[in-house]
């Protein structure tokens, strides 16, 4: 029996301090939490594009999007963005994705969502195509990895797997596991 009264008398104090401290501190115990307001860029811009030369004057990368943000920590977001990155030895690589986001001093580009990856021959015709997500490239070395599934398709083979290492300059791909190739003969990719 007096363990029930302390008990009891515990629950009244606890009860009159939680009452005392909302009415104090003019707390409303029925407020929903809000989350805060969401980041207001610093500048945006529709329909961005911006092309680097090379030192001969030549393009030497192309990026675009639908939209890009500039937010206050200086990294940008991208919807819709799409990358040319330029060979002098052959035709270049094009890089589409959902959306990206590029790092304040522009030497990381997260590519995220759905990343297609392709190449032209000389004809025009697509000899190369990577299906992916979430590519991490870093345009000064022309590297881009995932650790995400990956489909590479050629006229006369596809490969699947998981994680990849691309070497855009040296046109070398690398799945890291899981690797399956299937060699179907010549037929155009699509």
């Amino acid at each position: 029996m007096h363990r029930r009264r302390t008990f009891a008398a515990a629950l009244v104090a606890v009860a009159c301090v939680s009452g005392w401290m909302l009415y104090t501190f003019d707390l409303d115990p029925l407020a929903t939490v809000q989350a805060p307001p969401p980041e207001v860029p610093n500048a945006w811009i529709e329909h961005f594009v911006t092309v680097e030369m090379d030192e001969a004057g030549r393009p030497k990368r192309r990026l675009e999007a639908e939209y890009m943000a500039v937010n206050p920590d200086e990294t940008s977001e991208l919807s819709h963005p799409y990358y040319v990155l330029y060979r002098t030895g052959g035709e270049p690589w094009h890089v589409r994705s959902e959306r990206g986001r590029v790092s304040a001093d522009g030497k990381v580009v997260m590519l995220l969502g759905k990343v297609d990856i392709w190449r032209n021959d000389a004809s025009g015709a697509r000899d190369l195509d990577v299906r992916t997500e979430d590519l991490r490239v870093l345009p000064d070395v022309e590297y881009g990895e995932t650790a995400e599934r990956v489909t590479i398709r050629t006229p006369a083979s596809t490969s699947e797997g998981v994680g990849m290492r691309a070497w855009l300059d040296e046109s070398r791909l690398e799945l890291l596991s899981r690797v399956r190739t299937r060699v179907d003969g010549r037929r155009p990719i699509r």
